[in-house]
């Protein structure tokens, strides 16, 4: 006698993906444009603060100098050559146009700009170099 198998029962498909109304739509459309519009009010809130934050430093910069002058000249050409240093090519010609910018400052942090720049490149054709050998 032949023994019948119990047959399994079918399973049903899953339902298909999820399927957004155009009510859903217009709601989550609606809730992005808020997020963005808040995000978008912060950071024009943040870009205030920084650019008033900016320009209270410049508004201070002459009276530092002055100060700066009286206890301790010394320190002015430092901090022009420092300040000098890191600036782009356009604001360090800009920078020792200053009338307290002492003279020889712009040829030294100059100097120290090109030393920076030749150790860079030494420094990138050395790992090409590296990586060249390391590809044989």
């Amino acid at each position: 006698m032949k023994k019948s198998l119990s047959q399994k029962p079918v399973r049903k498909p899953r339902a298909s993906q999820f399927q957004m109304t155009p009510a859903m739509q217009l709601r989550l459309e609606k809730a992005m444009a808020s997020v963005g519009n808040l995000a978008d009010k912060q950071a024009r809130k943040d870009d205030k603060i920084q650019r008033e934050a900016r320009k209270a430093i410049a508004d201070t910069f002459d009276a530092w100098l002055d100060w700066l002058e009286e206890t301790a000249p010394e320190q002015i050409e430092e901090m022009f050559y420092e300040i000098g240093c890191f600036a782009t090519a356009t604001n360090r010609r800009r920078l020792f146009k200053h009338a307290k910018a002492p003279e020889g400052v712009a040829e030294r942090a100059q100097e120290q700009v090109d030393r920076w720049k030749a150790e860079e490149e030494a420094a990138k054709a050395a790992a090409e170099a590296e990586a060249a050998n390391g590809d044989k």
